[in-house]
């Protein structure tokens, strides 16, 4: 055994030797899939600063292996397959293209190209309703969960202080292409569940080595909301963090009823209340302007049908006070055409979006200023050629979504949505960027129902 070992070495040796001073060579699986433990491995006839790029088609994805320095000889990577932000690498060809730097300056390059399969199944999002929860037994908590493909979703709450206590647990199946929402009604063995820290554990079955948690505290009575003026829902300094923050963390009057459900305002002639405009309900906010006598209430609120502000009436009790969910905000400045993500009182990234197109005349396709609760995650969707990704309800038809791809040769081609954000181009969607850490998967599988979106005027 001593001997075939020697061999080896004395064969390794030779071939490293005869290997040309600038060679460069890259290999891994031929097939990989997204969550699984890959090895890429680097051969150099040098040693060097290495760089392994990653490309789906012509698009640049994150890079497997940021500048880091290599001896001469072989180097071994771990590699999970996954992007910015953590979003399985697309399905079909990928190319890694690594890049080394010599000492004297010279460079040598080197590519190899896998064949991407469908993600293992991971859990990829664990996102309750709310940061603080009522266990009074008269409320529930909604969890969403995600999952890269189908599987068994299974969910465990147990305290914070205690991981291996588990109080509540909960299965479902999920078919990896929307989110399924579990529902906690605060109750742990036929009693409210006592005030405290609390983590939920997101797995699936029968592997467990994927998953996400997300911390809860739990209350047993919070202060009720009462309807009330609201004293103007946009921050006029964008660049004043705590009043932002406030701004995002601040309850929400909303339409008493379903979602996307519309709230009937009125117009006030001659002392009638005459029906005539409506904004979506429980995710569209309102600006509580005056609360008369007689149980009316005067609101504004921007119209999706025109992009409009109006005033109007509403019966006060068509309306309800939301706590919004503080895991995380967003202000979308649609003069920039930018949208930054905060998390407890910092913006902590931006990214480029499309809003709608608007000539000045039709104004129907504007993705209108306000205030938003996100609302139900859906599946991705077809329209004019293009499949958008990772929407989300903010207010009746109009979404939150990724920019769209076309798919030629097994490759999702986005570049045609890409070259057009910053731009008014969309139909009154939010078209989100794909690329960076802060994008439109992260918004996805982190912002949970209920965070709040600040749309500001464009004008």
């Amino acid at each position: 055994m001593k001997l075939i070992r020697r061999i080896a070495g004395i064969l390794l040796l030779a071939m490293l030797y005869a290997l040309p001073a600038t060679a460069l060579e890259i290999s891994a699986p031929a097939s990989v899939r997204p969550f699984d433990d890959i090895v890429i491995r680097v051969q150099s006839g040098q040693a060097g600063k290495l760089t392994i790029q990653a490309f789906h088609g012509g698009m640049k994805m994150k890079s497997p292996v940021p500048e880091t320095e290599i001896p001469a000889g072989t180097s071994e990577f771990p590699w999970d397959a996954l992007n910015f932000g953590g979003e399985p690498v697309p399905p079909g060809p990928v190319t890694l293209k690594g890049i080394l730097k010599l000492e004297d300056g010279s460079t040598a390059e080197a590519e190899f190209t896998a064949n991407a399969v469908m993600p293992r199944t991971a859990v990829v999002a664990c996102l309750p309703s709310a940061r603080m929860f009522c266990a009074d037994g008269r409320h529930v908590l909604k969890i969403e969960c995600a999952l890269s493909a189908a599987g068994t979703c299974r969910l465990f709450l147990a305290p914070k202080d205690d991981p291996e206590n588990i109080l509540w647990r909960t299965t479902m199946e999920c078919d990896g292409r929307e989110p399924v929402a579990f529902s906690w009604n605060g109750r742990v063995g036929g009693k409210c569940c006592p005030p405290g820290e609390y983590v939920f554990t997101a797995t699936t079955f029968p592997r467990e080595m994927y998953t996400q948690t997300a911390e809860v505290t739990v209350v047993s009575e919070m202060e009720p909301l009462e309807i009330g003026l609201t004293g103007g829902l946009i921050p006029e300094d964008l660049s004043d963090d705590e009043a932002v923050w406030k701004a995002l963390t601040a309850p929400v009057v909303v339409g008493n009823g379903p979602e996307g459900k519309g709230l009937y305002i009125s117009d006030k002639v001659d002392g009638r209340y005459v029906k005539g405009w409506s904004v979506s309900c429980r995710t569209v906010g309102v600006d509580v302007l005056e609360l008369c006598d007689d149980g009316w209430v005067k609101i504004g609120a921007w119209v999706q049908q025109g992009g409009y502000y109006r005033e109007g009436y509403v019966k006060k009790d068509m309306l309800q006070v939301i706590r919004p969910n503080t895991s995380y905000g967003a202000v979308l400045d649609k003069k920039a055409q930018t949208m930054t993500v905060y998390a407890d009182g910092h913006p902590i990234g931006t990214m480029a979006v499309s809003t709608g197109y608007t000539d000045g005349e039709n104004r129907r396709a504007d993705t209108h200023s306000g205030v938003y609760l996100l609302g139900t995650r859906m599946k991705d969707f077809r329209r004019e050629g293009f499949v958008y990704r990772y929407p989300i309800r903010i207010d009746g038809p109009n979404l939150i979504h990724s920019v769209g791809y076309q798919e030629h040769n097994r490759v999702k081609d986005y570049s045609e949505q890409i070259a057009t954000l910053g731009q008014n181009v969309s139909h009154g969607c939010v078209r989100m960027d794909i690329r960076g850490e802060i994008n439109a998967w992260w918004v996805w599988t982190h912002m949970g129902k209920d965070c709040k979106i600040i749309i500001t005027p464009g004008t």
